[in-house]
């Protein structure tokens, strides 16, 4: 069957004259964010209102301090104190930031800049209430951190950072695609119970699967102001939106140019991606997913369908390993058991969602405590620069030849082979 969705657009003017008007929106975007910097700068040691994101102390030449990481209604940055802090975690803070030092492009991306005269603030954070009953589900702080991550993008425990990095499994706990997928599919399957009667009885002339999309990319939206600071989740639900926005017009959004659009029109409006590497990983694991349908066409029986699944799970697991090493070069073996644990998570995400809402979210606490229990070992696995621009080289080329694909994939497959025996036999 032939594909009749029309192109993106028509000609190289149609191309040439979207691309200029997404610069503009770039220059624009970038021009707010250099005058906030200017407004900013031409203030001695501006007094700022900031949230804290974390808190942690560090020790450098026997002595301890606190490192802060905050967010401004300009963005998110670093600073430390060398007071007594208790723990001011999702507090308000008022404080004078010193940034003669900080950059634009330092400004852009996130940047560390000293501070002093601290003041705490009375207001307090609107999730408290909810933190506090995820909080009281729980028998152990472990746990309930752990389940603050899943649902509002806290900060992992390092308990749980750590097996995350063993098990290769980062990817579940940064609410990002895979999850705005998950919250889809469970707002689909909700909303259409209580829609397909309404609509069957008073507007049956109305697309059912356009009006449900709309609905789920409003509850979606709903969801980050309730997260308010996640960056993957921003990049995740941006995508989303406009994917519907393709599907909309009817367009097919897996076609590689409407991904490279799709990027161009993220970058145009959140400059900030440009340094994000979560943004660059998101792009090409998008990519991988859209490859693999590409050359291998979906099965009409259920096995098969199972089995493409698995297979599709798989090869994009394998496909990011060296750029993914490369800026996180923590190895394992058991990072195998990610081909499982990530569709077992398409699963246990709603479930855990449902018992949270009837006051039972610590059904699985004693089986997870056992597993963050277990002691892992990972060995560093650091790919070298000419390993990572051919991997990216071959990623581009596999969109147009079937044959780069594969060495993409049969050098990743080597190169996590190579992990392996280095952990159990190197030195």
């Amino acid at each position: 069957m032939h594909n009749l969705s029309p192109p993106l657009f028509f000609t190289l003017k149609e191309r040439l004259i979207f691309f200029v008007f997404l610069c503009l929106i770039l220059c624009l975007t970038l021009g707010f964010k250099f005058y906030q910097f200017h407004i900013l700068k031409s203030q001695n040691n501006p007094q700022i209102t900031a949230q804290v994101l974390l808190q942690y102390t560090k020790s450098k030449q026997n002595k301890t301090y606190f490192v802060l990481k905050l967010k401004s209604n300009f963005g998110t940055f670093y600073t430390t104190s060398r007071e007594d802090l208790r723990d001011l975690k999702y507090r308000f803070l008022s404080l004078r930031v010193i940034l003669d030092k900080v950059s634009f492009w330092e400004f852009l991306r996130g940047f560390y800049a000293p501070s002093f005269n601290l003041i705490l603030l009375p207001f307090e954070d609107f999730r408290k209430p909810l933190r506090e009953t995820i909080l009281n589900q729980h028998a152990t702080k472990l746990m309930g951190e752990y389940y603050l991550t899943l649902f509002l993008s806290d900060s992992l425990p390092q308990e749980w950072r750590t097996l995350a990095q063993s098990y290769g499994i980062s990817h579940i706990f940064a609410i990002s695609g895979f999850h705005t997928g998950i919250l889809s599919a469970i707002g689909f399957l909700i909303l259409g119970f209580f829609y397909k009667p309404l609509h069957q009885r008073f507007f049956p002339y109305r697309n059912i699967l356009f009006d449900l999309g709309f609905l789920v990319v409003l509850g979606l939206i709903a969801y980050y102001f309730l997260l308010t600071q996640s960056p993957s989740y921003l990049r995740a639900l941006a995508m989303s939106c406009v994917a519907f926005f393709l599907l909309w017009r009817g367009f097919n959004v897996l076609r590689m140019e409407s991904l490279l659009w799709c990027i161009f029109v993220l970058v145009a409006f959140f400059p900030q991606l440009i340094f994000s590497i979560g943004f660059y990983f998101s792009s090409l694991g998008v990519l991988y997913i859209s490859l693999f349908f590409k050359y291998f066409k979906i099965p009409q029986n259920i096995k098969g369908k199972i089995l493409y699944s698995l297979a599709l799970n798989a090869s994009t697991f394998f496909l990011m390993g060296i750029v993914v090493y490369y800026f996180f070069p923590y190895f394992s073996p058991l990072s195998l058991f990610s081909l499982l644990l990530t569709p077992l998570f398409i699963f246990y995400y709603p479930l855990e969602l449902l018992l949270h809402l009837f006051g039972f979210g610590g059904f699985l606490d004693s089986l997870l405590l056992a597993w963050v229990g277990f002691k892992t070992h990972t060995i560093t696995l650091q790919p070298n620069l000419i390993a990572f621009i051919l991997c990216n080289a071959l990623s581009l080329l596999a969109i147009f030849y079937y044959h780069a694909f594969w060495i993409l994939l049969t050098i990743n497959l080597v190169y996590y082979s190579y992990g392996i025996y280095l952990y159990f036999y190197g030195i």
